[in-house]
């Protein structure tokens, strides 16, 4: 008798080690599905501003009749840069006061967040101008935006696009490529590295503990 209970003294140890490790395990699966879940969330949903009222343009000029390609290009600028673009076309604002009007806006839109404002002016009948404005700590470089407008600028003289919402859509999807920002897709991709490690990791280590909970029962078993 004494012989069988120090036997199932040992089985209930081999099976309290399992479920701490079967435990450890779920709980890192799922801080790493939760830290998936939160990267991958739309940034207007994770941080709110509450200064934006969700448009995505201000055309005082009214050339923009059907938004849809434009807006299609500026949803791809945000999920592949992680920054929101906004545009604004103006007619005819002096250019010694684009600047002030470019700080302004910014403030008035997004306050302190870190987006990106365009402003297209049209000054006369042959000349406009093209600016942009990202936030202060944004990860949007100088370099970064000039591409981004250089692209815009690319694409509205591209008569390929027969409208201004084309044009401008277009050149916001590819500023977008041009630009050494990315959105949440690095960390997604080592997190889900992670958790497909973690899985292989999970199945050998359940693998070795079956393997050595059999070895023990039949050395048990020979002993007995």
């Amino acid at each position: 008798m004494a012989q069988k209970r120090y036997v199932r003294k040992k089985k209930k140890k081999r099976l309290l080690g399992c479920f701490l490790w079967l435990v450890l395990l779920g709980l890192a699966a799922g801080l790493v599905v939760f830290l998936i879940l939160r990267l991958t969330r739309n940034p207007a949903e994770a941080a709110p501003d509450p200064l934006w009222d969700g448009s995505w343009y201000a055309d005082e000029l009214g050339r923009i009749d059907d938004d849809e390609a434009l807006v299609k290009g500026m949803e791809t600028f945000e999920r592949k840069t992680g920054v929101r673009p906004y545009l604004t076309l103006l007619d005819g604002v002096a250019p010694d006061a684009l600047n002030d009007f470019v700080e302004e806006q910014y403030e008035a839109l997004f306050g302190s967040a870190d987006h990106l404002l365009v402003v297209y002016d049209e000054w006369g009948d042959d000349t406009y101008f093209l600016l942009g404005r990202t936030g202060r700590g944004s990860a949007m470089t100088e370099a970064d935006v000039a591409a981004v407008l250089s692209c815009l600028e690319a694409a509205y003289a591209d008569p390929a696009y027969r409208s201004y919402a084309e044009a401008f859509g277009a050149g916001f999807a590819q500023g977008a490529e041009e630009t050494s920002v990315r959105g949440n897709f690095g960390g997604v991709g080592l997190l889900l590295a992670l958790g497909i490690l973690l899985a292989v990791l999970s199945v050998v280590l359940i693998l070795f503990l079956r393997k050595r909970a059999r070895d023990a029962a039949r050395r048990d078993w020979e002993d007995s």
